[in-house]
């Protein structure tokens, strides 16, 4: 399948106190450990931030907003830009605990549909979803009415629910799913990291 990872990093991470994507992490930086669980499943990854180049990382190329200030809607449109053809994987860069395995999963899973992403909870996970090149112009418009929410275009386009019993069957949706956004949040966590 044409499809590429997009991590989207670079936000402020005022409540962490430091940006998350260079917090060391796992024997790197958190930023690297997300790029190194993701590749297995999707060789091809690049970073989306806020300006170009902002993060060195060899064969990761590292996009700048085309959109300034839009945050994870800004990150979906200039990946969407990226792309000549097929699909953008998107994913944040604070969520430590991805599962090659669901990723992988998903890709199989999303056939002709223009979005593919879990519902766990009660609540879409749209950092953690495959957006096809078909999204760009109802993300656009979105930009436009000043929507922000990357769900507001779902009723536009054909969505792909990956549902909770889907999820379970192959990791701990909460686990999986969880941002880092204190130091704190980082507790009892099982990895060693340097510090």
């Amino acid at each position: 399948m044409d499809i590429t990872a997009f991590i989207i990093a670079g936000g402020r991470s005022t409540r962490f106190g430091e940006d998350k994507a260079l917090f060391p992490y796992g024997g790197g930086t958190l930023l690297e450990h997300v790029i190194g669980t993701i590749r297995p499943a999707i060789p091809r990854v690049a970073v989306i931030a806020d300006v170009d180049g902002k993060y060195d990382i060899p064969g990761v190329p590292c996009y700048g907003d085309l959109v300034p200030g839009y945050g994870p809607m800004g990150g979906l449109h200039a990946a969407l830009h990226i792309i000549e053809s097929g699909s953008a994987f998107l994913f944040p860069c604070d969520m430590p605990y991805l599962s090659a395995d669901l990723i992988r999963y998903m890709v199989s899973a999303s056939g002709e549909f223009d979005v593919t992403v879990p519902y766990y909870g009660g609540y879409y996970q749209p950092l953690h979803a495959i957006y096809s090149k078909k999204c760009l112009a109802p993300v656009e418009t979105c930009i436009e009415k000043n929507q922000r929410r990357i769900i507001a275009f779902y009723d536009d386009v054909t969505v792909r629910r990956i549902n909770e019993d889907e999820i379970r069957s192959r990791v701990d949706p909460y686990r999986t799913f969880r941002n880092i956004n204190f130091r704190r949040d980082f507790s009892g966590d099982a990895m060693e990291r340097a510090r």
